[in-house]
């Protein structure tokens, strides 16, 4: 159905001391939206000086600090005043074509839908890697309706339509896309991945462990076979396909670490202390010995590894001779390249 006039379009985005990017985003959602909303998770920089600088021009909210992946998106929501509301962070900067893009189908099929997929480029480590599994051009639900689309507080799932014929999708091209210009420095990727990783874990249900530590144990031995038999990732992309892996295989194996931690249900830190106690009182003190407390964990069978991944294959993936001597080479190799 089309409109005879388009939708607004609330921008909203997140900041948490980003002083050195949040003139450029503000600066290119002023040239387009209808209303821009800073979030602001109590920055202690200089990023409330700047959003102030603009005046009425942008809406400065300042929101309690929370951890990545866990906003109340309600609240968000309301924050806003738009029928529509686009999502962003500071790390992003959607195209001209893009917005244009969205607009037009805003104005064709507005009224039939709740939610716009918006593909997203995301550079690591300032390149972008157009190879195998790292291949990053992904379709985000940034565009939502204020009030069809669903919406809940659940990591990298916060917005759903109520039907899939519900949902729009804008065609990834080089110049309609939001460009993702993520983690300038491997520390800043280990920092941001710590928090989504255990947010993650603790909304995840205790029935899905098994499964996603299944799966997360099955992607990183991938990742760590096609380290092995890249026979053309430096021609192809230069030396940060290295990195892009590593980084990939960490995120994978640290997600299994944190679904293993709160499968394994147990409060190490409260036997700590008591072990502390106890050991303080045995060696310390002339009251009489006690016997050191024992970790309990929860009783839970190990899990089901599923007919298409077997213990047996992720094992051979590792150690086979023929896959041993391929890390060999080509850790050979790698230290003759960064020579």
């Amino acid at each position: 159905m089309k409109t005879s006039h388009p939708p607004q379009i609330s921008y909203l985005v997140f900041a948490y001391n980003e002083e050195a990017r949040i003139r450029a985003v503000l600066d290119q959602a002023l040239a387009w939206a209808d209303e821009v909303v800073v979030i602001d998770k109590s920055s202690t920089d200089k990023t409330s000086e700047i959003c102030e600088s603009y005046g009425s021009k942008i809406k400065h909210l300042i929101f309690p600090y929370s951890t990545q992946g866990q906003d109340d998106f309600q609240a968000l929501v309301a924050a806003t005043s738009c029928e529509w509301i686009y999502f962003a962070t500071a790390s992003e900067i959607p195209t001209k074509r893009l917005i244009e893009s969205c607009r037009e189908l805003l104005r064709t099929r507005g009224p039939d839908l709740d939610l716009i997929y918006v593909p997203r480029k995301r550079y690591m480590y300032g390149v972008h890697t157009p190879y195998g599994k790292l291949a990053d051009v992904t379709d985000y639900p940034f565009l939502i309706h204020r009030t069809r689309a669903r919406v809940r507080d659940r990591i990298h799932t916060n917005f759903a339509a109520t039907e899939k014929s519900r949902a729009g999708r804008i065609e990834y091209s080089e110049d309609c896309c939001v460009h993702h210009l993520s983690y300038p420095t491997v520390a800043a990727c280990m920092h941001s991945h710590s928090q989504y990783m255990q947010v993650q874990a603790l909304q995840t249900p205790d029935a899905e462990l098994d499964f996603l530590i299944q799966s997360q144990l099955r992607e990183g031995v991938e990742l760590l076979e096609e380290i092995c038999v890249l026979q053309d990732a430096k021609a192809a992309v230069g030396e940060a396909w290295l990195g892009h892996y590593c980084t990939l295989a960490i995120l994978r194996f640290g997600l299994c670490l944190h679904f293993w931690e709160k499968r394994r249900s147990t409060d190490v830190k409260k036997h700590y202390q008591e072990l502390a106690a106890a050991l303080l009182n045995n060696e310390w003190s002339v009251n009489p010995k006690m016997p050191l407390p024992q970790l309990h964990v929860a009783g839970h069978d190990m899990p089901t590894i599923t007919s298409r991944t077997t213990m047996n294959r992720l094992v051979r993936a590792v150690l086979p001779t023929k896959i041993r001597n391929t890390i060999r080479k080509r850790l050979q190799l790698l230290v003759t390249w960064f020579k």
